[in-house]
């Protein structure tokens, strides 16, 4: 009996040693976490207390996100601030209940958020929202540096200054692997609806899946697909909208520093009104796009938010020439940019198209030489439009639905078809084919053919 009592003293033992030298590393990579996020995009991370336990930790951390002033309620520009309450249990063992000899780990870090409270008064965000105070997560960080849990935000319902809002909630699930440099996840949010006195917008099954790694600092490759299985607007005045099943795809990958993509946006249909419109589909690729330029961008980018606040006056102006500097270094490779694939289905008929552009040897200096551009770039472009959805798009022009109308708005539609359609047509830059209008474009070598004709660019 003394031996086994003796056994289980030195077990305990031993586990409470091992516990607080875990609880030495979650406190490593709690503070590397907040040095790394200190400060990305519009929000700040900052520590505001730790308190290191045997066998477990808590801790607390700040939250700041700037509020742009036609976001913020005022009209000005703000700061939400909010507290994230971290329990962090130190491994190895970090299981609940009856799991408790489950996952073992290095930590599990249960979380929960509270609003910011200063001189009595809590945060702006919070007091018309409390909801948002039951918001919980559950992480389980491994020893090889595995992290994955949950995080659930409650559903909301309240009216606020005659605006309701009604937000089933929203569920996050993901994992990020260090080892391989990857994450992965999904994210659902049921339903969200907003009534205001100039009508109503309705959101259906918001869901988006992941699969991301790292290729490069900062970049990452895979694969992403979102979708809304429904969206409506109802204005007060003026034909409601719906739209169905939109979804969008994205595979990317990265070969010998080249990042490549290909993306298809999709929606089943488009109601207005009593006018049904769709399918539409559109589909775009991306190649040999310079991969150690998205990364240096990317890292300027977030330096800059860390050290520049986005109200200073030169902000922006620095953001923009990272966007120049990123221009001129991926034209500087032979970058392509394909749809080929364009689909509009209306009522009055069918829109296709496809294009395609690409940069061939580029010499140095080329990028900010526009002239010189053109001598290296290659397109092309096709296109084709019922006649009827021509005629359709020419009413909208005059302020009418598309649809055919009275005897004299026809007149008018079909003399801008003479002035503006016909002349085209006689000078064979459109063609015919049937009762569909057709085009086809290319441009190489600093000559632009539209129906294999040439046409002068100056």
């Amino acid at each position: 009996m003394r031996k086994l009592l003796a056994v289980l003293i030195i077990l305990a033992g031993a586990y409470a040693g091992a516990a607080y030298i875990l609880g030495g590393q979650v406190r490593e990579r709690y503070f590397s976490v907040l040095e790394e996020y200190e400060r990305y995009g519009i929000v700040s991370l900052s520590n505001h207390a730790y308190e290191r336990g045997f066998l477990s930790s808590t801790a607390q951390t700040l939250v700041e996100v700037r509020v742009s002033g036609d976001l913020d309620d005022t009209g000005e520009a703000g700061v939400s601030r909010f507290i994230v309450r971290h329990a962090m249990q130190h491994g190895p063992l970090t299981g609940k209940g009856g799991d408790f000899f489950r996952n073992p780990g290095l930590a599990r870090v249960d979380s929960t958020i509270e609003p910011w409270v200063v001189g009595g008064s809590a945060d702006n965000l919070f007091t018309q929202y409390p909801e948002l105070a039951r918001a919980t997560s559950e992480v389980h960080v491994g020893f090889e540096g595995r992290v994955h849990g949950d995080v659930l935000i409650p559903a909301v319902d309240r009216s606020i200054d005659g605006e309701h809002v009604i937000w089933e909630g929203l569920t996050l699930r993901a994992e990020i692997v260090p080892s391989s440099r990857s994450m992965r996840g999904e994210l659902n949010m049921p339903g969200l609806v907003v009534k205001t006195g100039e009508g109503s917008i309705k959101f259906e099954a918001v869901s988006s899946n992941f699969d991301l790694s790292e290729v490069m600092p900062l970049v990452y490759a895979g694969h992403i697909n979102a979708g809304i299985a429904a969206m409506d607007i109802t204005p007060a005045d003026g034909d409601a909208i719906r739209v169905s099943e939109l979804n969008l795809s994205s595979d990317s990958s990265c070969e010998d520093s080249l990042y490549q993509y290909a993306q298809t946006i999709g929606v089943q249909s488009i109601t207005v009104g009593e006018s049904a419109y769709g399918p539409a589909f559109c589909e775009l690729a991306g190649k040999n796009i310079d991969a150690n330029a998205l990364s240096q961008f990317q890292a300027s980018l977030q330096e800059l938010y860390r050290t520049m606040s986005d109200t200073d006056d030169l902000f922006y102006d620095r953001v923009g020439e990272l966007y120049g500097s990123l221009f001129a270094q991926v034209l500087a490779g032979t970058p392509e940019i394909h749809m080929p694939r364009l689909q509009v289905v209306t009522p009055m008929g069918e829109m296709t198209g496809a294009f395609s552009v690409k940069l061939t040897s580029p010499v140095e200096g080329a990028a900010l030489n526009p002239l010189l551009l053109l001598q290296h770039l290659e397109a092309g472009a096709q296109v084709a439009v019922h006649e009827e959805l021509l005629k359709g798009l020419l009413r909208m022009s005059l302020g009418q639905d598309g649809e055919p109308g009275s005897d004299e708005m026809e007149i008018l539609v079909q003399l801008r078809y003479n002035e503006q359609i016909e002349p085209l047509l006689a000078q064979n830059l459109l063609v015919r084919d049937g009762d569909v209008i057709k085009a086809d474009a290319m441009f190489a070598n600093g000559r632009l053919a539209v129906n294999g004709q040439a046409v002068p660019l100056f």
